[in-house]
């Protein structure tokens, strides 16, 4: 066997702490709907790594290494799951939980995943899959009682720094979701410059209100286990819940715009209850307005508001400490640690300050690129190594980066990225739609809505054999729940420009 850095991985450091601290509490599992708590310690938490390790180990490599998809509810379980697969040197697929079964079934199939690690919830979803998949059940995995676990067997390959840790998938203009290669040290690295910019540090209480599947919620809670910290994670986002555990435990959040509306919204309610437990408030995901900022302040009176921007391929890039006497709208801030961002015309070649460009950057983390898609890759890359945002942003004259449209069409709804061509592609396969356009609209909860407009079929037309809630119905059985539309609109015909495009711009003016 070949020798390699094995210890360069988040569980190593896990693992360092088990050994140290084995009584700290490391995670509380936290189900608001009941107000049940299941804590782990540093110990119990390594040990759990270790079983699911065990049950994992029977990998099989796949035409892109050992591939493990996980399919689970926000919890322990999550963590150590990511964990368990960088212990047996396989990859972790994290598949959204919201997806339907066609969805779960393309990413296994694309990563070529040879098992699947779920739990009862989703079992629905996963009996009808087509992959060739072994499907391994949480809840039947035995705990081990000893720190003596019996070894695991490493996978051979590359040193443990540049080994795939985690293929995180998001959807793309094609319709189809691709997976961004996440590697070790990518995990690490991150880490360190997430605790040096936000100030995330074992004496805070990390709070995980959304889910561990996506690279954001997922990564900042590794992060913290990484320095040794504590960390309560919500089963699911409840804004009650979340006034009394912002008053009173947690000291250290990252919401989207449409959770922090939510909680303003609890918090109005409930008379507006003092939050002075936050020493941290982290927003990104989606543009929030400025009047949602300013109520973060009276929200959270003893908190940082902060600001940050970045996109799945290049992790979070920019950072703002927001100053409430001075909110510049669209602001996201400065580069932050070792991110280089510029902005480029059509031609390719570098805006001045105040023009606007596509957002290009060269992170602290390198963009390894799509897993089994070199032609996606080069398209997401400038040929001096910048990674496209496919956004649209302005350099203001003090350095900081504004984001003012998308050059991709995507819709950014509840912190969800929402490619059109994806929903489209689904909705085209109703066999009474001819042509489809989808579009998001302004929406005060979600920030954007999607909405869809449709051509039916002649044969469908003229006798309205085909209403809304048809195709509305027909979306929700094949997209996850944020992805399908909320509103679908029958026109005779889409308008569309000498080049035969869909002027996407006309249908949001007349549906706004």
């Amino acid at each position: 066997m070949p020798v390699r850095d094995e210890s360069f991985t988040v569980a190593a450091c896990v693992a360092t702490h088990a050994r140290a601290v084995p009584d700290r509490v490391a995670i509380d599992e936290i189900t608001p709907s009941t107000g049940t708590t299941r804590s782990w310690t540093y110990g119990e938490l390594w040990q759990r790594t270790q079983a699911i390790g065990a049950a994992l180990e029977p990998v099989q490599p796949g035409p892109h290494g050992p591939m493990v998809a996980l399919l689970l509810p926000n919890g322990a379980d999550h963590i150590a799951a990511y964990l368990a697969c960088q212990l047996i040197g396989a990859t972790a697929v994290p598949i959204s939980t919201q997806l339907t079964a066609p969805e779960i079934d393309f990413i296994v199939q694309d990563s070529g995943a040879s098992l699947l690690l779920t739990a009862q919830a989703f079992f629905e979803r996963t009996t009808s899959l087509e992959a060739d998949v072994k499907i391994i059940d949480a809840a039947t995995i035995d705990p081990v009682e000893s720190d003596h676990a019996p070894p695991l067997a490493m996978a051979m390959g590359d040193a443990a720094r540049n080994r795939l840790a985690v293929v995180a998938y998001t959807s793309g203009t094609t319709g189809f979701p691709k997976g961004v290669k996440v590697t070790n040290g990518d995990l690490l690295e991150r880490a360190a410059q997430w605790g040096w910019t936000f100030g995330l540090t074992p004496s805070h209480v990390l709070s995980t209100p959304g889910p561990i599947f996506h690279m954001s919620y997922g990564g900042l809670s590794l992060a913290h286990l990484i320095a040794g910290g504590y960390n309560r994670v919500l089963t699911e986002f409840d804004a009650t819940f979340a006034l009394t555990e912002y008053a009173l435990h947690a000291s250290w959040v990252f919401l989207v715009p449409s959770m922090t509306t939510m909680i303003h919204d609890a918090w109005l309610r409930e008379g507006q209850p003092p939050m002075e437990r936050l020493d941290v408030v982290l927003s990104s995901g989606a543009p929030g307005p400025l009047a949602l900022l300013d109520a973060a302040f009276d929200m959270f009176p003893a908190a940082a508001i902060m600001e940050a921007y970045g996109w799945t391929e290049g992790g979070w890039l920019t950072y703002e400490r927001k100053d409430r006497d001075a909110l510049v709208p669209h602001s996201v801030g400065w580069p932050m640690m070792r991110s280089e961002i510029d902005l480029r015309n059509e031609a390719g070649e570098p805006c001045a300050v105040n023009e606007p460009g596509e957002v290009v950057a060269r992170p602290l983390t390198t963009f390894h690129g799509y897993l089994g898609r070199d032609d996606a890759t080069s398209a997401a890359t400038t040929a001096d190594g910048f990674c496209r945002s496919g956004d649209v942003g302005i350099m203001l004259p003090d350095g900081r980066l504004t984001i003012v449209d998308r050059l991709n069409d995507m819709i950014i709804s509840g912190g969800e990225n929402v490619y059109c061509a994806e929903v489209e592609r689904v909705l085209s396969e109703h066999p009474g739609i001819a042509q489809v356009a989808v579009f998001g609209l302004p929406d005060e909860r979600w920030g954007e809505r999607v909405t869809a407009a449709v051509v039916l079929a002649d044969h469908d037309r003229d006798q309205v054999e085909i209403t809304t809630e048809d195709l509305l119905t027909f979306a929700r059985a094949n997209l996850a729940g944020y992805k399908a539309p909320k509103q679908i609109h029958l026109v005779h015909e889409l308008q569309r420009n000498s080049m035969g495009k869909v002027q996407k711009f006309a249908l949001v003016k007349t549906f706004s």
